[in-house]
């Protein structure tokens, strides 16, 4: 998408509001909805011709984990921003799907706004206390948790990902959304997380600083296997995941 054309149509403010300091904007063009907050870039970016659609990359690599585990999901979101991830798989039929989101405000504009699926259980919460107390566990866990553009301390602690498996499930998938500051502050990152999730995989983007960590208890399969099951997945077919398969950095594992 070249989001250049989408801030040259007219734009129309639905919602504003100060969140904590920050201003909470919800603007439209005649096709499309999105959130920004605190004078970021646009965020959770909503087709409103087709809500279920994800639109930006970092967003349609969480799917990666549909090629991961088949067997029926309970998922957990840390992080709802906009919603875009519950619309796209609110129609799995075998999915529970929990979000948690620390701010209010961002849950009802989700709700009002954004198409948030009834069958999402949201918790209005931060995500550290929510790991922390939680005697719940997950199949597969998602981690998108941003303060602006800027990933949050607790994501470079050994703690966050001890916490995180202890939630996890026999084969759960992690998947992190992160920005590092420096590639050794990458690389201490991944030592860390391999404590808890021996099994890493990179996802990088052309157009974005972010990447988006693949973190697995078992042998995350072969490209190969992944690009045959890609085929064979529906929710994926209008998604360019075919090309982050064929980029997918693997982690050595140790020894």
């Amino acid at each position: 998408m070249d989001i250049k054309k989408l801030f040259a149509g007219k734009q129309n403010i639905l919602y504003q509001q100060v969140n904590a300091g920050n201003s909470l904007l919800v603007k439209e063009t005649e096709h499309y909805r999105w959130f920004e907050y605190g004078g970021h870039s646009i965020q959770s970016l909503m087709d409103k011709r087709s809500p279920e659609k994800l639109l930006m990359p970092v967003a349609q690599s969480f799917l990666f984990f549909l090629l991961l585990n088949q067997q029926p999901l309970k998922l957990l979101n840390l992080g709802l921003g906009g919603a875009s991830l519950e619309r796209s798989l609110a129609s799995i039929g075998n999915l529970s799907l929990t979000a948690v989101e620390a701010s209010r405000p961002i849950i009802d504009i989700a709700k009002r706004y954004f198409n948030l699926p009834k069958k999402v259980q949201v918790t209005c919460q931060k995500a550290e206390a929510f790991i922390k107390q939680s005697a719940a566990t997950f199949d597969v866990i998602l981690c998108d948790l941003f303060v602006g553009e800027t990933s949050p301390d607790f994501l470079f602690t050994s703690g966050f990902y001890a916490q995180l498996k202890n939630i996890s499930a026999y084969n759960t998938v992690l998947m992190i959304n992160i920005r590092a500051t420096s590639n050794k502050q990458l690389l201490t990152l991944l030592l860390k997380i391999k404590k808890y999730f021996p099994y890493l995989a990179v996802i990088e983007f052309d157009d974005f600083a972010n990447i988006v960590i693949v973190c697995s208890l078992h042998a995350i399969p072969s490209r190969d296997i992944l690009q045959q099951r890609f085929v064979n997945c529906p929710q994926l077919v209008s998604t360019d995941l075919d090309n982050v398969i064929n980029n997918f950095c693997y982690i050595p594992v140790s020894h």
